[in-house]
């Protein structure tokens, strides 16, 4: 799978049936996604509702983007993004704050992640 994400022609010349593993990994990604949903539905909603999936996709792109896909990073990124939402539940609570600011802060977490990334693919040095 790696081999031909990183570069398919190359995994193809080198006799990777590269179809069948994009097909594969698709199908292996489906089934995880279909297994979350499952013990989602099943476990802690007992039925399925409208609102079922309140951005759980769009927090694991932040949380993937913070971990820049590296394993053990997605599990630091993941604290991370779970503090932040406990706490602005937590602040929201005791001080009245919105629960939005936590979503202002992971979008400033991310912003600052691709400008430094952005910066050190550059090889921007400042004087």
């Amino acid at each position: 799978m790696r081999a031909t994400g990183l570069n398919a022609e190359a995994a193809r010349f080198a006799g990777m049936p590269v179809n069948r593993i994009f097909i594969r990994t698709a199908m292996l990604s489906g089934g995880l996604a279909a297994l979350t949903a499952l013990s989602e539905v099943a476990g802690l909603r007992g039925n399925l509702t409208t609102d079922l999936s309140p951005g759980y996709g769009y927090t694991g792109i932040i949380v993937a983007m913070l971990a820049l896909l590296h394993p053990i990073g997605v599990v630091v990124a993941a604290l991370f993004v779970a503090g932040i939402f406990v706490g602005a539940d937590s602040m929201s609570r005791a001080a009245g704050v919105p629960t939005y600011m936590a979503d202002v802060l992971l979008a400033a977490a991310l912003l600052a992640m691709v400008l430094a990334l952005g910066l050190t693919r550059l090889r921007v040095i400042w004087r």
